[in-house]
């Protein structure tokens, strides 16, 4: 016996290992169908914790679910009666800006030949501007077009609720069903080993929509201070993207710089440094104070995990990553305490 594996143990937990392998890979050829099914478990795990706070105020379960949803909805309602006309008209505005932004970037390659500049330097700089148009031009299609897809989904995300209803009402008979697979001394670590994948997810889910809520209030709100266009549009994205660790900051703070950089210099200069502001404090202040080193991740596991998302399931699944690699970090350690008793 090397390093005090039991051997019937490990295949034991070698062939659960292969099933698993073999699920995730079945519901990966099958994603597009899965997905709404995905969400709607992840909505149902987010919601597990209120729902059983209402019932503990004396509601049943159904009436506590829908009582829950209808808070949410409400909030939502407000939220979205306040910011959605603005960003439908920041959307329009940007699509209809796209060809201007084009060919204020082509005039202003032209400018440069009349400058007093080496001829060598100034066709650098004519094609660096060039290469930028070309980017932000692309890149602002891109994201025009993928919110379009997006709004064009709402029919197949909005099985998701549904689908967390009834997970909600049969919660606690699925988790039963599920415990009833082990033996009576195996349910109770199977218990602890879900309690802990809680709470690493948990702490993840917590801090990272804190930070995240932060990033996009502050981006928006410097956007709209230096007057930059879209800044409803360039928050939201600075937030959503700061979910994603490490490649977040850029992702989000380069649309906001671009679309400042089409009004002036000046202007890109100072969202630039702003943008620059915020990250700082929240990497030096806000993130170590709400999420600290609560996952116990190393930096290239995680863009590991992102890149691989990433390459998988495209935006969802770098925002899946980290949380995903959190838990195969607890099912991991776990799994080798197991082998080694």
């Amino acid at each position: 016996m090397v390093l005090g594996f039991n051997s019937k143990r490990l295949s034991r937990w070698l062939f659960v290992l292969v099933v698993v392998a073999a699920t995730i890979y079945f519901l990966y050829r099958v994603r597009d169908i899965t997905m709404p099914f995905i969400l709607g478990g992840l909505i149902a795990y987010l919601l597990y914790r209120p729902v059983r706070f209402i019932e503990r105020q004396g509601l049943g379960r159904v009436w506590a679910i829908l009582l829950l949803y209808m808070l949410i909805i409400i909030a939502l309602g407000a939220v979205l009666s306040f910011a959605l006309p603005g960003m439908v008209g920041e959307l329009t505005e940007m699509a209809r800006l796209i060809p201007h932004y084009a060919d204020e970037a082509q005039h202003m390659a032209d400018r440069l030949q009349n400058l007093d500049i080496p001829v060598r330097l100034g066709e650098i700089i004519k094609d660096n501007i060039a290469r930028m148009n070309k980017y932000i031009y692309e890149g602002l299609q891109t994201f025009v077009g993928g919110l379009y897809s997006f709004l064009g989904k709402v029919l197949a995300i909005i099985f998701s609720p549904i689908l967390a209803f009834y997970i909600l009402t049969d919660w606690d008979r699925i988790r039963d069903n599920f415990l009833k697979l082990f033996s009576p001394s195996g349910r109770r670590e199977v218990e602890q080993l879900f309690s802990s994948m809680d709470e690493v997810l948990i702490e993840f889910f917590k801090g990272y929509l804190l930070v995240a809520a932060f990033v996009g209030i502050m981006v928006g709100l410097a956007a709209l201070l230096l007057g930059v266009k879209f800044p409803l549009l360039l928050g939201l994205l600075a937030g959503v993207t700061n979910l994603i660790p490490y490649f977040g900051a850029f992702l989000g703070g380069v649309p906001a710089v671009a679309v400042a950089l089409t009004e002036s210099w000046q202007l890109a200069l100072y969202m630039a440094l702003a943008i620059f502001v915020i990250q700082q404090v929240e990497g030096g202040l806000i993130t170590p104070r709400v999420i600290g080193d609560k996952l116990g991740i190393h930096p290239l596991v995680i863009v590991f995990a992102l890149l691989s998302g990433g390459k998988l399931l495209g935006i969802w699944g770098m925002l899946l990553a980290v949380p995903l690699a959190a838990v195969l970090r607890v099912l991991i350690s776990w799994l080798y305490l197991k082998l080694v008793e």
